[in-house]
Parts: structure tokens; C-alpha cells; sequence
């Protein structure tokens, strides 16, 4: 008796091709991916996936007939066991008999792996829901064996595992509900596909553009970010950036991860002419760099923000200012809003790893004046600068570094607090200040800081002594006596990447670095109305007693801290993080400051327009020049001779030689020679004058090279320009796009078509070109709207239409086949049908169809398809 069959040969051919060779594709890119992990696989991907294929293509065959799944399931058991004894008997050696074992064990596995998917995809309706979610299980235990957890690295990984899913339920399902009988089962197929591609790529495309921040924040978190840090140190965050000179700058943000690294080189060295009323005891101030006033709740890092109101933050880049001249900002002492307790305090910075164009200062800076390093420290400094500031007489790094029993500083301390006591709370402060800094996110985890901010600050009264209590709760003591809070490079993480790593500091583990203690002041703070924002930069350590107001600054000690907002005061910092004793050492003794620099009297900053390396001799187009301190500037260049047979020249990378001047280059020349000392300027000299009285050549100490800024903007775009992972969102918005464009490309062809044959229609001359192609283009056009000729003659096909539409084609089509089998000549009026008759047909035809039916019968690809298939003989 022969067997039945379940399915039809149609049907099974649809399984392989729609539902088996795609699986078993995807099947050899996963086994690919799990022989990079797992050694007992032997990275054979070929002949693994080669099981699988064909347990899933002898499945579907077999099971297209009617035999039980547990009996046949049953029956390839037995034939494993056989196999298995097989090669037991005739493997040759302990070893030989082993490895054929593992081999045959994984044979077994994948094809049996096969034909159940094999059964499932031909017998089973819900199967392809379980296998879809199996694969993407597998996926994700593979990809938690990559060390590269990157965004593009997870959406590559998971977006063919997603797509592949939706297919696979959506083509069972289809070839389940096809009518076998269809004749036209690829049309209907190919609709259904080009419908299924563009809602899985706009489905796909909704996930990963709604979820793409989800994955870099996963990546930021859990990610390999090795590259953001110091491989010794092991952190996966640093206050401080490396550039690719080895020079260091401050990051434009920090983030809240799980360990911070610290380098202990030396970054800079400051002179800081800041002391206390004995004029004695240095008052250290810290260094800033940005303001960050604006926090990432997805990546929980704080960032800095172009659009903040009143923008007191001086940024120049000291490398394009020419040494000994000032660029100034008084905008920004303006936008601080301060008129109290304020003075102007001066400092010098002496670069050593700082970047050239890194500008750090304690704020508020508005000047900056690049100076030079004498010949004795140019192996230590490569650059130097001194920068002006606009500073409080509140202000000062003591806060929580308050060393106790000096009482200088003790009563420092209370004294600014009393003078602070004075703001009693913010009503005459900037509607937009306020609400720009005392904004925070709202939800569950922000109303729990809430909570906690209202309970610590709820005895104090003013702005400054919820401030203080905030500080003292930081430094308050458990049940056992020991520290509540410890300062950590490494407080750990939550256990969920998404959770707020704010709350894990301050309600569980309460270790934390300085971004922990910042941030956590900082949103305790606004939860009580009283503006603030993050500072970052370094930290000033009083170390020296050799020279007072020298300071310096490694890589450990780049710091954030909080800044909080008084009226009439201004910004005031405020830092919170807890004593770090290894911070407050230094790596190493404290050096000999830069000390007796020179000052300059006379300074050109011009171009190059000539350099005679042999007689030591540079000529100079000039515009402006310093002399004794005074600026002169001209719109007419004037031309000078320099000597500088004993000028030690430089850029910011360090001392060069007089052969690297080029002419047309932009560089500043400095003279301390003692002829220039007594030469005195009158007030109304104008720069001629003064050139006139300077000696020819002018002796040279120093020039200094200006990069022009084309360089940098170079640099900028080289370090922009590093390999970029790719963009899974652009690459389903362009699949998308591709896809749109090639259906609407198909949907629009027969009307493109019926354009060519209606243009050659109307534009024939003669009466024979006229009749061919007015009948090709009624033909096509009644066809695209619904109305082939299918099986019917000429002649009855062109009597249908003239019933249904009330038009004249029988006649027209008359004249056409005589004229196409007929060696006899058209009669007067039969000419006349040709040339009138194509026109008013068409019309007669638009009138009678309503547009909308047209349309829809013109964008079906299946009308034009038969029009051309279709036998022309009839």
C-alpha cells in the first residue's frame, strides 16, 4: 500500500528553498562563530553545518509523507547506537577511538538538531516561534564570549538573529496557508516578500533607533573600553585624556563607572599669587577646565553644555597667541553675576604633559599671556603661560582639606561661612540662572535623592549651612564608629547596567570617587533649589613650604568637584569628596619652581620673509609689537631685521633649530637685551616711531613659532577621523531606503512603459507606424487597467471592449489586421480610422474608469508581466 502524502512536491520545494537553506545558512554562521570559542569543535564550521543541512533537508522530504515523528524518531536512535558500537569496533587506539567518538557525538547532535527543525518546520505551526527564540538564547551565549561589547558589535549580532526570526514565522506561516493550485504562486510569493522585507527593516529599524542609547550605554558599562584608560591602571575611566603627541588634556566629560584610573605623572606646574591676609600662608585655589552643567541620565556621565545661561568659562588656546601678548574675555566676569568680595589674582602655568592648547586656570578667568621658559627649564617645560582671574575672597580649595589647629584657616573658614550666611535664599537670582541650575531629572530614583537631600539639609536655614550639612553627612560616622562614606577609584557597580549608579553610591556601598561625590552634591543640592553645577579640572594641593605659592599638579590629581551659586557672590567651589591620602601625597619631592624669569622689552609678531641661517639673520613683516609692555599695532606691515645669533627658538612641542624657520611663517620674537632697557617710548610714538629707535638688527632672545591654525583644525580632523564601528541605525535606514526605492522602482515600471508606448502613439507620422503603435498601446493600456484579451480573438476582444465602453476598437482593429496580413491598400476612410481613432479612445476610456481604479490596476507588476508572456499569434 503506498504511503501518503502530507504535503505536495510544490509545497516541500517552497520548505527547502523558503524555510530550510536559509536556516541552515544561519546555522553555519553561528556554529562559525561558536568554533572561535569552543576548542573541542575544531574549527571544522563546514562539515558541522553540513550535518545540520542535511538533517533539516531529509527531514522535511520525510516528513512530507505521512510517518509518525516518535517511531521515526525512535528508529534513528537505534541507528546512532549501531553506528556508535560501529565505530568502536574498528577505531584503532585509546586516542583514535576517543576523537571519532566526539566527532560522531557532534554529527549526531547537529543532525538530529536539523531534523527535529526539519519535522517542526513541516508538521508543527508554533515551532518556529520555539526556534526562534532558541537561536537568539544561543546567540546571546555566544556573544557573552566576546571580550568586544560595543553597540554596533551587539546590534551586528543580534539584528540578522531578529530578522531571521520574523522571516522564519512569517514564511511558515504562508507556505502553511498557500492554495497549491495558485498558477501564479511566484507573484504571489514576491508581493508577499517585498511587503515582509519593508515592515521587518521598519520594525527592526524602530527597535534599534528607540534602543540604540540603550546599547552604548551597555557598551560604556559592560563594554571593553580599554582604550579610554591606562591598561596598568585597569580603570575604565580617567578625569584626564592622553593625545597622540603623549601630551594630556581634561576630558569635555566624566562618567559614573565601575573604577577610575590614575596616572602620577607631572601635568604642570603653577605659580598662584593667591595668600591670606598675613600675606604668608598660600591660599591654593583649584584649576579649571570646564563646567559641567548638564548630566546623561542613559550614560549617567555629566557633560558640558554650549548653551548654558551666562557662560563665565574662558577657554583660549594659549598655542596661537603670540608670547607676551594677551587675549582677553570680560564677558565672562560680567556673566558671573559677582560684585562681592572679589579681586583680580594672577597666575603662571608651566606646562609639562599638558596639552599646548589646554587652558586651565582657577576660575574666573578672562586673561591669557603666553610667556616664555628660560633656556634653563626648556628641558622641563615645553610652554608656559600667565592667565588673570577674577576671583572670590570666599573662595578656596579648603573645604573638606581643612587642616585642623591652624587658625589662619579655621578662621577663614568661618568667616566665609558667616559672610555667606548673608543669602538668605535665591529670590532676587535670574529666573533662567535658576531654572537652568536647579534643573533634575524626575522619577523614582531622583525622588529618592530628593528624600535624602530634605532629611540631611532640614535644621539648616540658609543656602551655605545645607551646604555644610551635606558636607558633614559625607563625613559622618555608621553605628560602629568607622567612615559612612570611603573614598574608592573602584566602588563597583549595580547589578543592573540601567540602574542609577547615584543611588548605589549613596543608599548601598557608599564608595565612591570624586564624579560620585560631586554628582551626588550636586542633585542634592538642586533637589533643594539651590543652583549649582560640576567643576572639573585638578586639585591644589598645598604640598611645599620652600616656596610658597607654587603648586604641583599630577596626573591623580584631575577632579571634580562642586561649584554653588551665591547672589552678588557669584560661584563659589564647594568640594565634598572625602580625603584621599594617597592624592594629598605627592609621587615624588616637589622640584626647583621656574624662578627669575625674564621680562621682555621689546616683542614683534610678524611674518616671515626671509631666514639667512649662515649670517643668523631673519627679516619680518610686523604688525604689532610690545614695547615695555606697551602694544603698538599698524594696518601697513613694516619689514625689520632680527638677529637672533642667540635666540633660542621654540613651538609647543619643545626648543627647535633656526633652520626649521621657513619664511612665511608666523612666529614672535622676544629681546631682554639690556640696550633696549633705557629706551623710552613717548606716549603719542606711534609703532614707526618705535621701530625707528629700536637698533637694526634687533637683538633676539626668544622666538616662539605660531602653528597656523590650519594645523590644529588638521589634527582635529585626524583624531576625528579614526575607525568608526558601524552604524546599524544608518544601515537600516539606507536598507530601508534600498528597498522603498527598488518597489517603488517596480511599482512605477508600467507606468513608465504605458509613457514610451503612449509617446510613440501619438508622435507617428505614417499611417502604418500610426496603427502599430496606437493598437500596442490601447492593448497594454486596456490590459494594466483589468481587461487582457486572455483567450479571446482579436476581433471579439475589441467587440467586448466597444460593448463595455461604447467605442469604436472593432473598427479600428479591423483596419489593423488588415494592414498587418494583407498586402492591400487602405481605403480614404480607413486611413482616416488610424490617424483619428487612437486619442478619443483613450479619453473615452479615463472618463468611464475612475482614477483611483486605474491606479491600482496600473501599479500591479502581475498585469504588465502577462502582457508580455501572453502569446502575441492570436
Amino acid at each position: 500500500m503506498a504511503i501518503g502524502k502530507v504535503h505536495s512536491w510544490k509545497k516541500v520545494i517552497a520548505q527547502i528553498v523558503l524555510l530550510g537553506i536559509p536556516t541552515a545558512t544561519l546555522l553555519f554562521y553561528i556554529i562559525w562563530k561558536a568554533n572561535s570559542f569552543y576548542n573541542i569543535l575544531q574549527n571544522d564550521w563546514v562539515m558541522q553545518g553540513s550535518y545540520f543541512a542535511a538533517g533539516i533537508v531529509a527531514a522535511i522530504i520525510f516528513y512530507s509523507y505521512r510517518f509518525r515523528f516518535l517511531t521515526t524518531s525512535l528508529l534513528l536512535l537505534g541507528i546512532y547506537f549501531l553506528a556508535y558500537k560501529i565505530i568502536g569496533n574498528y577505531a584503532v587506539g585509546e586516542f583514535d577511538a576517543f576523537f571519532a567518538s566526539v566527532k560522531f557525538l557532534l554529527f549526531a547532535v547537529l543532525f538530529s538538531a536539523g531534523w527535529l527543525t526539519g519535522y517542526g518546520f513541516s508538521r508543527s505551526r508554533y515551532y518556529t516561534i520555539f526556534w526562534g527564540a532558541l537561536l537568539l538564547c544561543t546567540q546571546i551565549i555566544i556573544v557573552s564570549k566576546t571580550t568586544d561589547f560595543k553597540a554596533q558589535t551587539i546590534i551586528g549580532d543580534f539584528a540578522p538573529i531578529l530578522a531571521y526570526s520574523f522571516y522564519i514565522i512569517f514564511t511558515a506561516e504562508l507556505i502553511r496557508n498557500m492554495n497549491e493550485n495558485e498558477k501564479n504562486f511566484g507573484w504571489f510569493l514576491f508581493k508577499r516578500f517585498i511587503g515582509f522585507a519593508v515592515v521587518i527593516i521598519a520594525i527592526l529599524l524602530g527597535i534599534f533607533t528607540t534602543f540604540n542609547a540603550d546599547f552604548k550605554a551597555i557598551e560604556q558599562e559592560w563594554g571593553n573600553a580599554k582604550a579610554n584608560y591606562d591598561d596598568k591602571q585597569g580603570g575604565s575611566e580617567s578625569m584626564t585624556k592622553k593625545n597622540k603627541d603623549g601630551s594630556i588634556s581634561n576630558k569635555d566629560q566624566t562618567r559614573l563607572t565601575s573604577s577610575l584610573s590614575k596616572g602620577k605623572r607631572l601635568v604642570f606646574v603653577a605659580k598662584l599669587d593667591n595668600f591670606f591676609k598675613d600675606n604668608k600662608t598660600p591660599n591654593p585655589l583649584y584649576f579649571t577646565a570646564y563646567y559641567y552643567t548638564k548630566f546623561d541620565t542613559l550614560t549617567q556621565a555629566f557633560e558640558i553644555d554650549s548653551t548654558m545661561p551666562d557662560n563665565d568659562l574662558f577657554r583660549p588656546d594659549p598655542s596661537k597667541i603670540p608670547i607676551y601678548f594677551a587675549k582677553t574675555d570680560s564677558t565672562v566676569i560680567k556673566n558671573t553675576h559677582a560684585t562681592l568680595n572679589r579681586k583680580v589674582v594672577t597666575t603662571e602655568v608651566y606646562k609639562v604633559l599638558l596639552a599646548p592648547d589646554e587652558y586651565i586656570a582657577p576660575s574666573t578667568a578672562f586673561f591669557c599671556q603666553p610667556i616664555p621658559v628660560a633656556d634653563e627649564y626648556k628641558e622641563q617645560y615645553k610652554s608656559a603661560y600667565r592667565a588673570k582671574m577674577w576671583v572670590s575672597d570666599l573662595n578656596s580649595a579648603y573645604f573638606i582639606y581643612n587642616p585642623a589647629g591652624n587658625p589662619i584657616l579655621e578662621q577663614f573658614q568661618e568667616q566665609r561661612f558667616e559672610a555667606l550666611r548673608s543669602v538668605k535664599d535665591f529670590s532676587g537670582a535670574d529666573k533662567k540662572l535658576m531654572d537652568y541650575y536647579t534643573f533634575m531629572p524626575s522619577n523614582k530614583d531622583y525622588d529618592s535623592l530628593r528624600a535624602l537631600a530634605l532629611r540631611i539639609t532640614a535644621n539648616a536655614k540658609t543656602p551655605i549651612d545645607k551646604m555644610i550639612a551635606i558636607r558633614d553627612y559625607f563625613l559622618s560616622k555608621d553605628e560602629f564608629g568607622q567612615p559612612l562614606f570611603k573614598y574608592s577609584d573602584n566602588p563597583g557597580i549595580p547589578g543592573i547596567p540601567s540602574a542609577s549608579k547615584l543611588n548605589y553610591f549613596l543608599f548601598e556601598n557608599r564608595k565612591g570617587y570624586c564624579a560620585y561625590f560631586a554628582g551626588a552634591t550636586l542633585f542634592m543640592l538642586r533637589a533643594i533649589g539651590i543652583p549649582s553645577r560640576v567643576a572639573a579640572g585638578f586639585l591644589t594641593i598645598d604640598r611645599s613650604s620652600k616656596n610658597p605659592g607654587w603648586y604641583w599638579f599630577y596626573e591623580d590629581q584631575a577632579h571634580a568637584w562642586t561649584q554653588v551659586f551665591f547672589p552678588g557672590f557669584g560661584w563659589i567651589d564647594f568640594d565634598t569628596t572625602v580625603p584621599d591620602v594617597n592624592t594629598q601625597q605627592a609621587p615624588q619631592p616637589d622640584e626647583t619652581p621656574p624662578l627669575n624669569m625674564q621680562d621682555a622689552y621689546f616683542v614683534a609678531d610678524g611674518i616671515v620673509t626671509s631666514v639667512d641661517t649662515v649670517a643668523k639673520r631673519i627679516k619680518l613683516d610686523v604688525k604689532r609689537v610690545l614695547f615695555h609692555d606697551k602694544d603698538y599695532e599698524t594696518d601697513a606691515a613694516k619689514n625689520i631685521e632680527l638677529d637672533v645669533s642667540i635666540a633660542s627658538i621654540s613651538r609647543d612641542t619643545g626648543a627647535v633649530k633656526l633652520s626649521v624657520v621657513k619664511e612665511g611663517m608666523h612666529i614672535t620674537a622676544a629681546s631682554y637685551a639690556e640696550s633696549l632697557k633705557d629706551l623710552k617710548a613717548n606716549d603719542d610714538d606711534s609703532i614707526n616711531a618705535v621701530l625707528a629707535k629700536v637698533p637694526a638688527p634687533v637683538p633676539i632672545d626668544q622666538i616662539k613659532i605660531i602653528d597656523p591654525e590650519s594645523k590644529k583644525q588638521q589634527k582635529e580632523k585626524e583624531n576625528a577621523q579614526q575607525e568608526q564601528p558601524t552604524d546599524w541605525i544608518k544601515v537600516l535606514w539606507l536598507s530601508l531606503a534600498v528597498i522603498g526605492g527598488a518597489v517603488l522602482l517596480v511599482l512605477l515600471t508600467p507606468w513608465f512603459i504605458w509613457q514610451y508606448f503612449n509617446a510613440a502613439a501619438r508622435n507617428a507620422k505614417d499611417t502604418r507606424s500610426k496603427a502599430f503603435n496606437s493598437h500596442r498601446a490601447v492593448m497594454y493600456y486596456m490590459n494594466q487597467i483589468g481587461y487582457n484579451r486572455t483567450n479571446a480573438g482579436p476581433y471579439e476582444y475589441a467587440t467586448n471592449i466597444d460593448k463595455k465602453f461604447n467605442t469604436t476598437f472593432a473598427s479600428f482593429s479591423n483596419v489593423y489586421q488588415k494592414l498587418k496580413y494583407s498586402s492591400l491598400p487602405l481605403s480614404t476612410k480607413e486611413v482616416e480610422n488610424v490617424q483619428t481613432f487612437y486619442s478619443p479612445f483613450i479619453q473615452g476610456i479615463r472618463k468611464q474608469v475612475p482614477f483611483k481604479t486605474r491606479l491600482s490596476k496600473f501599479m500591479n507588476i502581475y498585469n504588465t508581466i502577462a502582457y508580455f508572456t501572453q502569446s502575441k499569434n492570436k
